[in-house]
């Protein structure tokens, strides 16, 4: 008799068991989800521009996601974005800001890194891990490893391409030939995407490399469509 109730209580003593583990695991979602569109509106609200107290409570927010759900891709991902966000408006380059640029560069990869490895799938992921890495690296092998994984998963994606031509123009004076084939190729795929191009001279504008793009653009049967636009009379007229 008592073996019997042994054979009944221990199968419900571990049902009891998983569903309290389920029960956890929801609730520590649910809450990590809850930090993450904290960081999300913080930084929506912001206009990207973080800086100060913002800053300092999305990073807060979002790392309290990855603390209560590591397995999450997106919240690493995000942790990259806000890390990088911080850098926007300071000097880089300066000898005053490079111990911690060179540390925000680290974490942030480190985060992209810790994303790409629960989801390989993402494209943007692997053009920001490869953004990142330029920006330590210059145009690395590694740099054109990572690029090439984003063209695997996501070879139609705007963003992938204008990842790439960001690297190319950032790393201009030091590009080796396959950077610059890869460059040029990027450039015929993007002009495919109509009025969205003028992404491309925006952010040339913004490097001071719109002069380098627009002579890209003078030459090829590829560009007689960008070389037509408003875009390009706008920009390079």
């Amino acid at each position: 008799m008592i073996k019997l109730n042994m054979f009944k209580v221990v199968p419900a003593v571990i049902l009891a068991m998983i569903v309290l583990v389920i029960a956890y695991t929801s609730m520590q979602s649910m809450r990590a989800n809850a930090w993450y569109f904290n960081a999300l509106n913080i930084v929506q609200e912001s206009g990207g521009a973080l800086s100060g107290s913002s800053l300092q409570a999305a990073e807060n927010a979002i790392t309290l996601a990855t603390n209560m759900d590591p397995e999450h891709p997106h919240y690493w991902h995000f942790l990259a974005h806000i890390k990088m966000l911080g850098l926007a408006g300071t000097d880089t380059t300066s000898i005053e800001q490079t111990e911690h640029t060179q540390q925000t560069y680290q974490h942030a990869e480190q985060a992209l890194l810790k994303s790409v490895e629960l989801r390989q799938t993402w494209a943007l992921t692997w053009i920001s891990l490869a953004q990142v890495v330029s920006y330590q690296e210059g145009p690395t092998e590694r740099v054109y490893n990572y690029i090439q994984q984003a063209k695997k998963v996501g070879p139609y994606k705007l963003d992938v391409h204008l990842g790439i031509i960001q690297i190319a123009l950032m790393h201009w004076n030091e590009l080796p030939p396959t950077y610059k084939a890869l460059y040029v190729n990027e450039l015929k795929l993007a002009s495919k995407y109509g009025y969205k191009f003028t992404k491309i001279f925006s952010m040339a504008k913004e490097m001071n490399r719109l002069p380098i793009v627009c002579l890209s653009l003078q030459f090829g049967t590829h560009f007689e469509a960008v070389r037509g636009s408003w875009m390009f009379n706008k920009y390079c007229g």
